[in-house]
């Protein structure tokens, strides 16, 4: 059997082989760890998938002379990190800027209800994330919470970026139609602002 090093080693020099057997070696205990620190199944499942186009990447970066183990590991729980950050950054994920630009004025920060609403908003938004689809999650999750472009999503997804555009307005869409659904289901009507 050959050894992770030696599967490195070959993978940089071009074996797609080689690199997926170290996926396939790799890929239990990543989401194993990816999971502990991020809880939730699906976006374990997402960020292990990241971490994987990472050291496919960084795979230059890997010392030959040194043990894989380790270094994967360590990129799995610095993506998972980077990832809660960036979670932890969108304390509101809203879909409209101007809603916030008019609702939100810089007092308003400051403000311990404000703050409790928005948290209440931003948990709220990300229960009506959870319950979407798999394919819409992604979208919004790439979109909305990574902040990348349609271009930069259709690479990762390896579709067209006209694709891309027809996914995001279709997921945007799915999400309203269930927040709505949710709101009224609450008891609490309320009207989010028109698409663009």
């Amino acid at each position: 059997m050959i050894n992770d090093e030696l599967l490195a080693a070959k993978a940089l020099g071009g074996d797609l082989g080689a690199f997926e057997e170290l996926v396939n070696r790799y890929k239990k205990s990543v989401f194993t760890i990816v999971y502990r620190i991020i809880g939730q199944y699906q976006e374990a499942e997402d960020i292990t998938q990241e971490v994987f186009l990472i050291v496919y990447e960084k795979l230059y970066q890997f010392d030959v002379g040194k043990k894989f183990a380790p270094w994967i590991h360590r990129i799995a729980v610095n993506t998972t990190i980077t990832a809660l950050r960036k979670k932890k950054k969108v304390v509101n994920v809203m879909f409209d800027e101007t809603y916030i630009q008019d609702n939100v004025t810089g007092s308003d920060l400051d403000d311990p209800q404000v703050i409790f609403e928005r948290n209440e908003l931003s948990s709220f938004i990300n229960e009506v994330i959870m319950e979407l689809p798999e394919n819409y999650r992604i979208i919004i999750a790439l979109r909305y919470q990574m902040d990348y472009s349609n271009g930069e999503i259709a690479e990762v997804l390896g579709i067209s970026k006209e694709n891309v555009e027809v996914k995001v307005h279709r997921a945007r869409k799915a999400m309203r139609n269930l927040y709505m659904k949710k709101l009224v289901q609450r008891g609490m009507p309320h009207e989010l602002p028109a698409s663009r």
